[in-house]
C-alpha cells in the first residue's frame, strides 16, 4: 500500500476549492441564463423541478464528511473533498438569499461567496508550502478526469427548471453527455484503483 503524507492536505483542500467554485459559479450562472430565458427562451409546457440548492448542498455536505470521516484510503478522502465541496458551494451561494434575506445579487450576498471561495484557496495555498506538492503526484489522469466527470454530472442538475426552457435544459444534457463520456472512458479505471491500489496515509515524511 502506497502512503501519503498528510490526512487530507493540499490536494484534498485544493478538490473542495475546486467543488467549491464550480458548484458556485454553476448555481450564479443558472440564475443569469433563467433571467435572460424569462422573455427570450422557448419554453416547452412541461413543468420542471424548482428547488433551493442550499438544502442539496448540506444533503451533499453531510454524506461527503460521513465517508471522509471512515474512509482509510486517501483516494477517496480527496473524492470526497469534491463532493464536500460542491455541498459548502450550494449552501455559501444561498446563505444571503435563504438565511440574511437579502437579495440574491446583493454585493453581501455574492461577498459571503467569493470570501469562501478565498478562504478555501488561501487554506490550499498554506498547507502547499506547509507540507508540499508530492501528494499531487499521487493524482493521475484517471482520477482528475473521472472528478471532472463528476462535476459534470452536477452541473446538469443545477439546470433543471420550471417551465422548462429549450437552452438551460440544453446546457443541462450537454453537461450530463459529457459526464456519462468521463466516467466511462476515466472512470471504470478510477474507481479500480480505489479497489485495487489504494493510498494509505500518514504523518511525517515518506
Amino acid at each position: 500500500m502506497q502512503r501519503v503524507g498528510t490526512f487530507l492536505g493540499p490536494v484534498g483542500l485544493f478538490f473542495i476549492s475546486l467543488g467549491y467554485t464550480v458548484a458556485a459559479g454553476i448555481a450564479r450562472l443558472f440564475v443569469t441564463l433563467e433571467a435572460v430565458c424569462t422573455s427570450h427562451c422557448p419554453v416547452f409546457r412541461v413543468e420542471g423541478f424548482r428547488f433551493h440548492h442550499m438544502y442539496y448542498g448540506f444533503l451533499l455536505l453531510a454524506v461527503a464528511a460521513g465517508v471522509m470521516l471512515i474512509a482509510a484510503d486517501a483516494r477517496t478522502r480527496w473524492d470526497s473533498g469534491l463532493v464536500m465541496g460542491i455541498g459548502i458551494g450550494l449552501i455559501a451561494d444561498e446563505i444571503g438569499l435563504l438565511i440574511m434575506r437579502l437579495p440574491y445579487w446583493n454585493i453581501l450576498s455574492f461577498g459571503i461567496v467569493a470570501g469562501g471561495a478565498l478562504i478555501l484557496y488561501m487554506l490550499t495555498i498554506a498547507a502547499s508550502l506547509k507540507a508540499g506538492l508530492s501528494d499531487f503526484h499521487f493524482v493521475d489522469r484517471y482520477q482528475f478526469l473521472a472528478l471532472l466527470g463528476i462535476l459534470f454530472g452536477f452541473t446538469g442538475f443545477l439546470f433543471f427548471d420550471r417551465p422548462v426552457r429549450m437552452v438551460v435544459e440544453g446546457a443541462a444534457v450537454s453537461s450530463w453527455l459529457i459526464s456519462i463520456f468521463l466516467m466511462t472512458k476515466y472512470g471504470r479505471r478510477h474507481f479500480f484503483l480505489l479497489r485495487h491500489a489504494p493510498l494509505d496515509y500518514g504523518p511525517g515524511p515518506r
